[in-house]
């Protein structure tokens, strides 16, 4: 996931004594080097080799910094589960909420900067968003208290309220580290502070990106399965923990004044010279932004036209943002669709987004030391093709969870379109049974082996069903007589709804085959958890309602012992009626075999669900009656059986195209900004990211019934768009550098041009001078 900040707006002010600090980028860029001026002349220098302590205060900075992230990133990694199991919000919903989330964090941190840079100062800024985002916090985790709150109108403020803090400080707090340090004495200490403050943000989103989940799903409270108000409260917790330490270390805090905005500035001459030039009819210039003229600075619109040449090429860009942003979406709700059993240990779906910070750590320096030196010489690396380089594999990490999403499907609950429904034929005997089906539009015959099962899908829904049974002789299996008959004729087995399925028992009555439809549905979908579903049948002729009856599913490991308790207390409505069959409700278990207890007589096994698995299990006492208990598990939805491992390739891919885009995206919006730009040009590089999830919103709302994967390989293919067109915008780019160097070399042309004709003047003086000689001395020897 992209840590991302930025330094204040003023930063990037030029003057003359003191240089201007690079932007800090977190934590998936290193710190960039600083970028050390010297002063003008005419200014003393100060002595670099005097020594300075170490600022203490720092150490305050660096730990909010840490409860911030901490509280920011753990939040975030469970935000979309708490949308959907939680608020009830579809995936599509919660997708759209979460990166309207964090399209307003990135937009925030521009008044954020403007407040600090123009009327607050740094410390207050900090001090007072702080406590707003606190605020947002609590009031997100309280609402996560089932019946206590109007739970989403709560959580919704809440998470707006976080957006405005979080984005609020995000251009302060390193600035505000940075202002701790007396410079250029202190260099050195500052990109020591630089490298500190960068581990702390690592350290809080990797310890919070683990954490949260297990907070989320192995606590239980209120009542509830999940324990979403202390996934949220904890990082709440060290919000306001961050706010008490930021706030102890004033006194030891360098609290500069407020001391103006350049943004203003860099706005108010882009509009003064779009209104001039609208006005000012017949009047041409060589560049629009000379309108302005009149009015500001040349230098500042020179500077202007630099940071929109920079902005052009960036327009393209926020569609990496748009892919990349839904590691915290998308790409969690296709984890939770797969097995996150690695054997002994469960990866839960919002854990896997702890990948992609740990492979952060890995390939930077890795890049930095290895990849990027081989290619330097050759020139093919160029810092925009680092940034199209990672637009590609980007794309290319969409393309592999298409494929990925596509290997899923089959994995996927079946649901009946309106107007159709599903049997579920279960066949109890330990023998073959024929069977045939009649519904209005369609009608089948199904040979079903002994405990077994067959589903028939997309049936005509509110429709009457007729279905019949029969044996191919009286003997089932050696195991039982079917003396009364072993047909039951066709039967007429009621009507069912839309979108349902339902369960139809084969079984024995009276020594005769008999056949007969649950009237309660099935459930088909898959747990919001993820879990394993299972609930039971029982077929027993001995049974008594109200008897205080039950089943237990009871599972030891070496750490928990799960048990799940299903109370029989009445028979289960059936068409035709039959007596003495139970069906019990659907409970979430922990995935794993189970020993199954019926009034605590041990009757067998349930083994090894699976994660995602709708499972209904059939208890029926011996027919012949004998003590003796069969178990027969019926798979209604298969569980997830592609492990959870198979994320890692896109996670690997997408990670290599971060790391290429965004530190290179970073380092150069940073060096091709003019000096008293570097603030906006970072701001422009924000936005960036908050245009990236306004993407994501526009397209999931307006994609209508498109599968999963094919909006995967939708967003692979904005992205092949955006890779052309970046490659066209940029394609004839003038790196400042270049320019420069191309000044200097006209300059150098020019210079050796006039020193040419200079010489060439005095050449001809000499030849003049000496031609004139030589005819005064033949006069005079003609006169002699």
């Amino acid at each position: 996931m992209s840590r991302k900040s930025s330094t204040s707006l003023t930063e990037g002010v030029p003057s003359t004594t003191k240089a201007v600090l690079p932007p800090y980028e977190e934590p998936n860029s290193p710190p960039v080097k600083l970028d050390l001026e010297k002063p003008p002349l005419g200014v003393e220098e100060p002595d670099k080799n005097v020594k300075l302590k170490y600022p203490k205060s720092v150490f305050f900075i660096v730990v909010n910094e840490f409860c911030e992230r901490f509280n920011f990133y753990g939040m975030r990694t469970v935000l979309t589960l708490y949308m959907k199991q939680i608020l009830d919000f579809s995936e599509d919903k919660a997708t759209v909420l979460y990166h309207t989330f964090l399209m307003f964090s990135y937009f925030t941190p521009i008044p954020g900067a403007i407040l600090a840079d123009t009327y607050l100062g740094k410390f207050k800024t900090i001090a007072i968003l702080s406590c707003i985002y606190a605020f947002g916090s609590i009031m997100l985790a309280v609402a996560a208290i089932p019946n206590f709150l109007p739970q989403t109108g709560f959580s919704m403020t809440g998470l707006l309220i976080i957006a405005i803090g979080t984005g609020g400080i995000k251009p302060c707090v390193s600035a505000f580290g940075g202002d701790q340090f007396v410079r250029p004495q202190q260099d050195r200490q500052l990109e020591a502070f630089f490298s500190v403050f960068y581990f702390s943000v690592n350290a809080g989103s990797l310890i919070s990106t683990f954490i949260t989940p297990i907070l989320r799903e192995d606590v239980h409270c209120f009542g509830d399965d999940t324990c979403y108000p202390l996934a949220f409260g904890v990082p709440a917790i060290l919000m306001i923990v961050s706010i008490v330490i930021f706030v102890a270390g004033k006194p030891l805090y360098t609290i500069k004044k407020p001391e103006g905005n350049i943004m203003g500035e860099f706005f108010k001459c882009i509009g003064h010279a779009i209104n001039r030039r609208f006005k000012s009819k017949g009047e041409k210039r060589d560049h629009w932004l000379d309108f302005a003229s009149d009015k500001f600075d040349k230098q500042l619109i020179q500077d202007v036209k630099r940071v929109l040449a920079v902005a052009f090429v960036f327009i393209p860009l926020p569609v990496f943002w748009a892919l990349y942003d839904q590691q915290g979406s998308r790409w969690t709700f296709q984890a939770m669709r797969m097995n996150g059993d690695l054997g002994g240990f469960v990866l839960k779906p919002d854990q896997m987004q702890i990948i992609n910070p740990l492979l952060i750590l890995l390939m930077v320096p890795l890049f930095e030391a290895v990849i990027y030196p081989c290619f330097k010489k050759s020139g093919l690396l160029t810092p925009l093709r680092r940034i199209g380089c990672g637009l590609v594999f980007c794309g290319l990490s969409f393309v592999i969870s298409g494929f990925l999403e596509i290997a899923l499907e089959p994995t996927y609950a079946t649901i009946p379109a309106d107007g159709r429904m599903q049997l579920n034929f279960i066949n109890t005997l330990p023998c073959q049974v024929n069977v045939t089906y009649r519904v209005t539009d369609k009608n089948g015959d199904l040979s079903i082996k002994a405990n077994e099962y067959e589903f028939v899908q997309d049936l005509e829904a509110d429709q009457d069903i007729f279905a019949s049974a029969f044996l191919e002789n009286a003997d089932c299996g050696g195991y039982l007589q079917f003396n009364g008959g072993f047909s039951t004729g066709e039967v007429k087995l009621g009507k069912g709804g839309g979108t349902k399925g339902y369960s139809i028992l084969i079984t024995e009555r009276e020594n005769e085959l008999t056949i007969t439809r649950l009237n309660n549905e099935e459930q088909l979908d898959k747990s919001d958890t993820g879990d394993p579903s299972v609930a039971f049948f029982v077929d027993d002729n001995t049974f008594q309602e109200y008897a205080g009856l039950n089943i237990t599913m009871r599972q030891k490991t070496k750490k928990k012992t799960y048990e799940y308790i299903y109370v029989l207390n009445d028979t289960a409505a059936t068409t035709p009626e039959v007596e003495y069959i139970v069906q019990t409700e659907y409970q979430k278990t922990e995935i794993g075999t189970y020993e199954l207890f019926y009034n605590e007589t041990p009757v067998g096994k349930l083994e090894n669900l699976i994660q995602g698995g709708v499972y209904r299990v059939v208890i029926q006492k011996a027919l012949n009656e004998s003590d003796f208990y069969h178990v027969m598990t019926v798979e209604v939805t298969p569980p997830n059986s592609v492990n959870i491992l198979w994320l890692l390739p896109q996670y690997f891919v997408v990670t290599v195209g971060e790391v290429m885009f965004s530190v290179a995206g970073l380092t150069f919006s940073y060096s091709q900004a003019p000096t008293s730009m570097k603030s906006v040009m970072q701001s422009i590089w924000l936005l960036v990211n908050a245009f990236g999830n306004l993407i994501d919103i526009i397209v999931i709302q307006f994609q209508s019934d498109m599968s999963q994967a094919d909006e995967f390989f939708l967003f692979a293919g904005i992205m092949g768009i955006a890779v052309i067109v970046f490659t066209a915008m940029s394609w004839n780019y003038k790196y400042v550098e270049d320019e420069k160097k191309e000044n200097d070399n006209e300059k150098k042309r020019l210079s050796a041009a006039s020193n040419h004709k200079t010489d060439s003047s005095s050449s001809s003086s000499s030849s003049d001078e000496e031609d004139e000689t030589k005819k005064g001395e033949k006069n005079k020897a003609f006169s002699e």
